[in-house]
């Protein structure tokens, strides 16, 4: 039994290995078939040596699909933008790490297999479901939408969605790639805000904001709503100048300052200020104050105007009735002044006439009073050349000629007798100036008088004098353009205090115990005929500073013309032309007891008619002396320009106290051969008619 056992075993071993020879490849396929599920994705197995097959390349093509996968989920991962799965109902499959971050996710597990629409917030949670719907419809989707973290922060995204299609063509996830956009919506919110803040304010100004750009029309660009109140026509009417050019609403008058002052402004970077009329919608004409600047290219192109306009109508009408009632105030001032000096020159002359009159039968002492009336007129006389200097009247005889000896002089002169002294500095090439010697000869000795005034127990009085080029940054923008010789006067005395720095230059103003309050102003008004400027700069108890502006001259000096000698002189006949009858009395009498002989004509055309019947009657006038203004009539520069067409060798002299006429300061270029200044005395008369007659 045993030994039949051991066989059955043996038999049956050998039984066993000869099945396996043969069945082995079956049980193979067949197991082959339960593990791959079908036979044909086997990989081809080879026979070993020993009867085994080789998988290893089925195997290796069984890992390369999930090795594939590994490494794109790695990619995924590493992006950083938001890349995730939906599910058409909004389930969320997958998510990156960038996204997990993105919304505040610690783990993955907080949102796998959740609805990511309850993160949406609800004003856009709508607009997202249709954005899905449209995807599992096959449409690529984008949108921007604000979402809340998981953690409650609020953001902004853009998120791009595809759909996802199976091996039939059925769409069955989407997959959105979103970026954050919190930043950027947040800045365009900002920036909306400050617009629409901007606009708030602008429509509540109560003027008119503009860009106009730089074409050949300056178009409008821009105009906020203030343009309603100060022009009476809508933003719309102007921008593109759709109904009218903002510029043809300027004061014609006023256009060409105006373009000016802005092209000058632009040209050197600098803002532009501007007062100016515009007339309205409503045909009322209305003052503007406008503030603006140039905006440039990063090239220095000039791309655009930007500024402010506003009405500053009634700010106007106050200071033209505050000026009116500066000069009532200082016309009052004046007056007062005026009728004081004058009677108490009237007074000495009064007395003195009445002393001589007294005294008829004691010539010399009759003499004296009367020589002592003269001089209280001749002082009378001065006053009014004061007056007419700060008028109309006062025009300046000009001439070329340099500063140095006229500041010299006059500085000795109103320094003689006195405890201070002067020193004066002078560039070596100073520019000669035209004026008037004498009228600026009184500027210095004016400021220098009240200078040493300003300093009781003496002390020096600097004076400088320089060239200033038209380009110098130091020239006052109201003369810049043109060359100056600049007079510098400083003392070291009292000063000024601030509160009447404004009213120095007013006529009869004073604070000095001993002053007529007549030097400055005559000062200033003579600067201002000569074209220039005057300023002062003063700090009490450190001194006081002036500054005189002249223009510079290209003309070569002219020699003082200084008094002709009298000379013997023929008598001749004269006419004298003059509408008031005293001084034709005066004249007559002077004229006989010089020995010539005058006749009078009262107007222009009186004394034309009686030039040619005299020149008809072979008895012509010698010498004419005309009135330059006579009142109803023709006046003196008009009746000689008659008087030459008959006559264009006549010999006339133009007199006059008053004129703002350029025929006194330039009588030789309107054909007068002199100038006799009224008051005249005899030797006035005699020397200008010795000057024509000799």
């Amino acid at each position: 039994m045993a030994d039949k056992k051991k066989l059955t075993k043996k038999g049956g071993a050998a039984a066993t290995g000869a099945a396996n020879k043969t069945a082995a490849p079956a049980r193979t396929e067949k197991a082959g078939r339960r593990r791959s599920g079908a036979a044909k994705v086997s990989s081809p197995s080879r026979k070993s040596a020993s009867g085994s097959r080789d998988i290893t390349g089925r195997k290796r093509t069984e890992e390369e699909p999930g090795a594939s996968r590994k490494l794109l989920e790695t990619i995924i991962d590493a992006a950083p933008s938001c890349i995730k799965l939906i599910t058409a109902d909004g389930s969320l499959q997958r998510m990156n790490r960038a996204g997990l971050e993105m919304i505040e996710a610690e783990s993955p597990d907080q949102v796998q297999g959740k609805c990511v629409y309850p993160l949406v917030s609800e004003e856009h949670r709508e607009a997202f479901k249709a954005m899905t719907r449209e995807v599992f419809k096959g449409k690529s989707q984008t949108l921007e939408f604000k979402m809340i973290g998981l953690k409650g922060r609020p953001l902004w995204l853009y998120t791009h969605a595809v759909p996802i299609r199976n091996e039939k063509g059925a769409v069955v996830l989407a997959l959105a790639i979103t970026i954050d956009i919190t930043e950027r919506k947040l800045a365009e919110e900002a920036l909306h805000e400050s617009e629409r803040s901007l606009k708030t304010l602008m429509s509540n100004l109560p003027g008119m904001a503009y860009r106009c750009c730089n074409d050949r029309n300056w178009t409008m660009e821009y105009v906020s709503e203030g343009a309603v109140g100060l022009t009476g026509y809508q933003p719309a009417d102007l921008i593109g100048n759709a109904k009218i050019a903002y510029n043809d609403l300027i004061r014609p008058d006023d256009q060409g300052p105006v373009w000016e002052a802005v092209q000058k402004a632009v040209g050197s970077r600098d803002k532009y200020t501007l007062n100016y009329r515009i007339r309205r919608a409503d045909g009322q004409e209305r003052w503007v104050w406008e503030q603006g600047q140039g905006v440039f290219s990063l090239a220095g192109d000039l791309l655009a105007l930007e500024g402010f306009i506003i009405d500053v109508s009634e700010r106007c009408l106050l200071e033209e009735e505050r000026l009116k009632t500066q000069k009532l105030e200082s016309i009052g001032t004046l007056a007062g002044g005026i009728a004081h000096d004058f009677n108490n020159l009237l007074q000495g002359i009064f007395g003195y006439i009445s002393m001589a009159k007294m005294t008829l039968d004691q010539k010399e002492k009759s003499l004296a009073m009367l020589e002592q009336s003269e001089k209280a007129l001749h002082q009378s006389v001065n006053l009014t050349t004061q007056l007419l200097t700060f008028s109309k009247g006062g025009k300046p005889v000009k001439r070329s000629l340099s500063l140095l000896p006229v500041i010299e002089n006059a500085a000795r002169f109103a320094l003689s007798g006195s405890r201070s002294e002067y020193r004066s500095t002078s560039a070596p090439d100073l520019r000669r100036v035209e004026a008037d010697e004498g009228q600026l000869g009184q500027v210095i000795q004016n400021i220098v008088l009240n200078a040493d005034q300003a300093m009781p127990l003496g002390g020096c009085v600097e004076i400088a004098a320089q060239n200033v080029s038209a380009s110098d940054a130091s020239l006052p923008r109201s003369i810049a353009g043109k060359d100056h010789v600049l007079i510098t006067i400083r003392d070291s005395g009292v000063g000024i205090p601030e509160q009447y720095l404004g009213k120095i230059f007013d006529p009869y103003f004073t604070t000095k115990e001993k002053g007529s309050g007549l030097g400055l102003a005559t000062s200033y008004s003579i600067i201002r005929n000569h074209g220039g400027l005057i300023d002062v700069r003063s700090r009490v108890g450190k001194g006081t500073t002036f500054f005189l502006y002249l223009p510079a001259s290209e003309a070569v000096a002219e020699e003082s013309p200084g008094a002709a000698a009298p000379g013997k002189a023929r008598s001749g006949r004269v006419l004298v032309l003059d509408d008031e009858k005293v001084v034709r009395e005066v004249a007559g009498e002077l004229l006989r007891a010089l020995g010539h002989e005058a006749e009078f004509a009262e107007s222009g055309e009186a004394a034309l008619t009686m030039y040619r019947e005299a020149m008809a009657a072979a008895k012509p006038f010698d010498v004419v002396i005309l009135d330059l203004t006579i009142r109803g009539g023709m006046g003196g520069l008009e009746t000689l320009g008659k008087l030459l067409e008959i006559d264009p060798g006549a010999k006339a002299v133009v007199s006059s106290g008053y004129s703002d006429e350029a025929a006194l300061s330039n009588y030789r270029e309107h054909g007068f051969r002199a100038f006799l200044k009224k008051p005249y005395n005899m030797d006035e008369l005699q020397n200008t008619l010795s000057n024509m007659l000799g």
